[in-house]
């Protein structure tokens, strides 16, 4: 009877917590939504009088129509607002994603399988780069991309972060559990080294890299300060646009609601797509047979 009431309790404690936890992440994420539907004032009334109800779609159309108008830019004899800044993040961030993931997998493969001098060295040096904040590389990196005259590019913000180092990190823990004698016999078979990685290797990460393709896409999604120091406004990504509407007078709270509402969207779809890969492909390597 001790038991069952123990177990009874460590079932309460735990579902309470999860609870909590839901709460703490859904509660900011629906006050979202109901301030992109309030008008400015009645948004600033709520930080006194906090509203449950959303308002209309008429005002959530209203505050989008004005962010448009003050985000806009104009790019090839079109204006494009804050829904260009949505493009420029999906583009960058999907590319960037794909990229990392091929060069992330092609580390961790070779950490994995492969026998050669200074391996543990250039392993541990290449993870403790994750140390240095993002601060200390702006100068370097913005004089690196103007010497190969990548200044306003897309690929400015793409190419310095390639070669992830958690990537590199999670692709090589979990490459270690596949078989080496799977991958002998494709040798054998006469596939080359390439082959063995994209034929046999891969396959067999499908969790893992979708689990990774979230970690990335996320990490150039809310990429910020980078951006802001090497793009023009025309090629503003949504955090580099959000910042814009804090002015040094006033603050568009409606409008920034409006985008944070937006900029959740692309997200939240891209993690139900892969959400049954997301944890399996996390664990994966962890025990060690």
């Amino acid at each position: 009877m001790r038991d069952h009431q123990r177990e009874f309790g460590w079932k309460l404690v735990t579902y309470a917590f999860l609870l909590v936890a839901v709460l703490v992440t859904i509660v900011p994420l629906y006050w979202i939504v109901v301030a992109a539907t309030l008008e400015e004032q009645a948004f600033l009334a709520a930080a006194s009088d906090p509203r449950v109800v959303p308002g209309s779609v008429t005002q959530f159309m209203e505050n989008f129509r004005a962010l448009q108008q003050r985000s806009a830019t104009e790019f090839l004899g079109y204006e494009f607002g804050f829904v260009a800044a949505v493009g420029n993040s999906i583009l960058v961030g999907a590319v960037y994603t794909l990229l990392s993931l091929l060069l992330c997998s092609m580390g961790g493969f070779a950490f994995a399988k492969y026998e050669f001098d200074y391996k543990e060295p250039i392993f541990y040096t290449i993870l403790a780069t994750l140390v240095l904040p993002i601060q200390l590389l702006v100068i370097p990196l913005f004089l690196l991309m103007s010497r190969f005259d990548m200044t306003n590019t897309y690929w400015a913000i793409i190419l310095p972060w390639a070669a992830n180092p958690l990537g590199i990190f999670l692709m090589r823990q979990n490459m270690r559990s596949i078989p080496d004698a799977l991958l002998e016999s494709a040798r054998m078979d006469g596939a080359t080294e390439f082959q063995v990685f994209y034929r046999v290797a891969l396959p067999t990460m499908k969790s893992s890299l979708a689990a990774l393709a979230i970690v990335l896409f996320l990490f150039q999604w809310n990429l910020f300060l980078f951006p802001l120091v090497i793009l023009s406004q025309d090629k503003y990504t949504i955090p580099v646009a959000i910042s814009d509407l804090v002015g040094a007078q006033r603050v568009y709270y409606d409008q920034i609601m409006v985008a944070a509402g937006l900029s959740i969207v692309p997200i939240f779809l891209l993690f139900l797509f892969l959400q049954k890969y997301f944890v399996s492909g996390i664990l994966a390597g962890s025990v060690k047979e």
